[in-house]
């Protein structure tokens, strides 16, 4: 039994032959994150059922959103993703003005345009549930 303790200890497994950066995995993280805080989750489970509802606004039906909370059509969830993706983009060029101190006009222009692109995601976000009545 010792003999094949060892053997086992000195048995080498092959590694992941890809090494994926850090920064590559940050993206893919915030991605998915993304993609399932805006509702891509409940989209796929829906078209899979044949029931995704994805409405166009008309001169008679000018809504693109369904009312109450149990709901969503497929335009809610992209717009939210698309207010979510602007939100981190803001978040992303304010932390890139730490970034640039040596350079003081160039600092504060990033960190105006990220301030400005989270202020917009985020009335945006509020505006839909709004509309949604919560």
């Amino acid at each position: 039994m010792p003999r094949l303790l060892d053997r086992l200890k000195e048995l080498r497994f092959p590694g992941p032959s890809i090494k994926l950066s850090t920064s590559i995995i940050v993206v893919l993280v915030v991605a998915l994150s993304i993609f399932i805080l805006g509702g891509g989750v409940y989209d796929i489970i829906m078209a899979r059922q044949g029931e995704l509802i994805a409405l166009l606004p008309t001169p008679s039906y000018p809504r693109f959103y369904y009312q109450g909370m149990t709901d969503q059509t497929f335009n809610e969830s992209a717009y939210f993703i698309i207010f979510l993706i602007i939100g981190v983009s803001g978040g992303y060029i304010s932390f890139i003005s730490s970034r640039r101190a040596y350079r003081p006009r160039e600092a504060r222009m990033y960190l105006m345009i990220g301030i400005a692109m989270m202020v917009v995601a985020t009335i945006g976000c509020e505006v839909i549930l709004t509309w949604k009545g919560v």
